[in-house]
Parts: C-alpha cells; structure tokens; sequence
C-alpha cells in the first residue's frame, strides 16, 4: 500500500474505494477483476497498482478499511445499553445505512467477506475480523427478545429476522440508502409485532382455563 493515496483528493480516494468493494462484494477475491475495478474508477491500471501494489495489495486494505469504517458508525449511532432485540438491531442497521451513504457496497463487501473462500486472504485479514466479529457478538449478546421464553424459538426468530434483512440489503443493493433501511425497519418492526402478539395470544390461552 503506498501511502501516497492519501494525498489524493477525499472524493478521488472514495471512488477507488468504492470501485474496489463493489467488485469484491459481487465477485469474491477470487474471481474479482482489478479491470473491473479501474474501468469504474476511471484511472489506469498502472495507476491503480502504484497505489494499492497487487488485488492482495487493495482487498487487504478496503477490508481494514471497512472494520475501520464500521465500527466507527457503530460506535456513533449503537447504544449498548440496550436490551431489547429489536432495538438493536433497529440501531445497527441505521448505522450500515449511514455506512450506505457513502459506501454503498462496503457492508455487502464485509458480509460476503464472511464467505470468503482464498485462504490466503482470510489468514491476512484475520486480525481485523477477529476485532469485527467480536464487536458484533458484543453487542447482539447483550440484547434479547424478552418476551419469548423459550430459547430455541427465540433463535429461530433471530435467524428469520437476519435472513429477511441480508434478503432486502441483497434484493435493494444499490439503492438509496435511506430506502433500503426503511424497508429493513418495516420487517423488524413486524416480526416484533408478530412476537409480541403470539406471546400475548399464549399469555391469553393460559389464562382462559381459569376464567371458564
């Protein structure tokens, strides 16, 4: 990585960034294309390797760039004395859509960086998924569906609703951001509502016996 990017301009900067997640969250390592990458930035791809040195070279640094990133926004909007769920949730992806702004692929690029099959690029990048993984656990661990007593329901409804989440930022990649979170806001606002309506009707039928 040659420290020289950093004297580029802010918007050039984020271009190559964006050019550079884009490609990854679409393809892979693998089977990502730095020609791909320099025909969205626009720059030479001499340019393009005095710069970052090789595809290891540039996946090495927008992936720590990334936790970087992230965390920050996590750290700006999360507020981890939260308990509830939902909350929590709610309040994580309002900070991914904040990320959207100006990195539309960066949280598509981390989340597919999940299934990242080059071991070389899993080994270099370890350290840092290690800090970001860690920080999501943190902060999911300390929130729960409170009102379903059961754990094994209580999971099912954690993965329902991760699913339906990672379906709509998949199905809506690329649009306006604060879209896609009003759309990801409806669903956790309805699966809350539909818990919490089942563990009310199972509150009633308990109750019921006793009335007749």
């Amino acid at each position: 990585m040659n420290e020289k990017f950093f004297d580029l301009a802010r918007e050039k900067q984020d271009k190559m960034i964006n050019g550079a997640l884009e490609v990854f969250a679409k393809n892979g390592y693998k089977h990502a294309a730095t020609d791909d990458m320099v025909k969205a930035v626009g720059i030479s791809k001499g340019l393009w390797f005095h710069y970052f040195g090789s595809k290891e070279g540039i996946y090495t640094f927008v992936y720590d760039y990334s936790v970087k990133y992230m965390l920050l926004e996590l750290s700006t909007v999360v507020d981890e004395s939260v308990t509830d769920y939902f909350e929590m949730v709610r309040q994580i992806e309002q900070a991914r859509a904040r990320v959207r702004k100006n990195y539309p692929y960066l949280s598509d690029f981390l989340k597919a960086a999940e299934c990242e099959s080059d071991e070389t690029m899993v080994q270099k990048t370890a350290a840092a998924r290690q800090i970001y993984q860690e920080r999501m656990d943190g902060l999911l661990k300390g929130a729960e569906i409170e009102n379903i007593p059961d754990r094994a329901r209580r999971e099912r409804i954690k993965k329902m609703l991760a699913y339906s989440i990672e379906g709509i930022a998949r199905e809506k990649r690329g649009a306006d951001s604060d879209a896609v979170f009003r759309e990801i806001k409806a669903y956790i606002d309805l699966v809350r509502d539909l818990t919490q309506g089942a563990h009310k009707q199972t509150a009633a039928n308990k109750i019921l016996p006793n009335i007749y």
